[in-house]
């Protein structure tokens, strides 16, 4: 009986520990340097290729660019900021509806250009 109550106490004492280094906040990954160097490299090359084919682009490619950018800009601002997890959540979501329709947009600019 007394082996079996210092297991039990031990088990207890565990999932104790486990639940407090879970209840912490998660670790983020530390990204290497130059992830951020190669994010700030496609940053500037979409800025590039916007402004300097803004006269020549439709309405659909400048959007599409445009949402790119916002996109890129957000993933780096994810990477760069200390944020509480509902403002990343936030972050993720707009990431994720900025790709979703700028390549909704490249679809329709594929289908404007070669469909029709």
């Amino acid at each position: 009986m007394a082996r079996q109550t210092k297991r039990i106490r031990k088990n207890i004492q565990t999932a104790q520990e486990l639940d407090e280094i879970l209840d912490g906040k998660p670790e983020q990954r530390q990204h290497k340097p130059w992830e951020n160097i190669v994010l700030v490299g496609v940053i500037c090359l979409t800025m590039f290729l916007l402004s300097s084919g803004w006269n020549y682009f439709d309405a659909v490619n400048k959007g599409m660019y445009s949402l790119l950018l916002v996109a890129l800009l957000l993933m780096y601002a994810q990477r760069r900021m200390d944020m509480t997890p509902t403002r990343e959540t936030w972050i993720r979501r707009g990431i994720f509806a900025a790709i979703s329709l700028a390549l909704v947009l490249f679809a329709y600019a594929v289908y404007l250009q070669y469909l029709v």
